[in-house]
């Protein structure tokens, strides 16, 4: 119980712990790198070796890190625990299988996402062996404003959270087709509103095309997005309007459908 002349710290920033820092930091690169020694994770980081080897031991014994041959990498219970709750996810096991019969239908690439801290997170995607894309893995985290799903869960999302996603995240470049100007953005995401989903031509990769719409559970809260993503030859603007969009908007509401029978 707390005395009447004792008070709580206060600070204006969150409490850490540095040592569970570090251990993340290790872990991003050793994931970054592929695999590491002892010492080029010493080095890298500026730790002292013995600092390094104490947080790579304990991370080796939690199964986190595996060793071998003298060197560190990250290890599969990263998949388990990833893989488990991407697996759980109410809008995972709604989408799966809409987007494998959207890849059919479409012969392009299907995706979805989940908004997270203002990036969209890919869940999973259907492939077509005869498209292309950026060939990301799995839970990459992608900027939203450069991709189709993610300025489709922006063009949803409340004005005070676009506000503070905006605010928080740099309009970087990805690509020289990359909307960096904040108004421009703001404008493409009330024509996105009205339309129902939104484009990316060749703003997150060279030569690709996606046609993005959100999943929303209710006003103002889009739960993720969907995607039909091909080479910019293939995704012109009649095949959009004509096909691809039809049939995203129309998974968009299978979707949806499913997902409030599991409320």
């Amino acid at each position: 119980m707390t005395k009447p002349n004792e008070s709580e710290p206060e600070s204006s920033e969150p409490r850490q712990i540095k040592s569970v820092r570090h251990a993340f930091d290790i872990i991003r690169y050793l994931d970054e790198v592929g695999g590491a020694t002892l010492s080029e994770t010493a080095e890298h980081l500026d730790m002292p070796v013995s600092t390094a080897h104490v947080h790579l031991t304990t991370l080796v014994e939690t199964g986190f890190v595996v060793k071998k041959s003298g060197e560190y990498r990250c290890g599969l219970e990263f998949l388990q625990v990833g893989g488990r709750l991407r697996d759980e996810m109410a809008l995972y096991q709604a989408a799966k299988p809409e987007l494998d019969d959207l890849r059919e239908k479409t012969d392009e690439h299907a995706n979805v996402v989940v908004e997270e801290n203002g990036h969209s997170v890919q869940l999973y995607k259907s492939q077509s062996p005869n498209s292309v894309d950026d060939q990301a893995p799995l839970g990459d985290h992608f900027h939203a404003h450069s991709t189709a799903t993610g300025k489709a869960i922006l063009a949803e999302l409340s004005a005070d959270e676009v506000d503070r996603i905006l605010g928080e995240r740099e309009l970087i470049s990805v690509t020289d087709s990359t909307i960096t100007d904040e108004t421009r953005l703001r404008d493409e995401l009330d024509e996105i509103r009205e339309r129902g989903y939104s484009i990316n031509r060749e703003e997150h990769f060279k030569g690709v095309c996606a046609v993005g719409t959100a999943i929303v559970s209710e006003p103002d809260d889009a739960v993720g997005a969907i995607s039909v993503s091909g080479p910019l030859s293939r995704m012109d603007d009649h095949r959009i309007e004509a096909e691809i969009a039809p049939e995203l908007l129309n998974k968009k509401n299978i979707i949806e459908l499913k997902l409030r029978r599991r409320q």
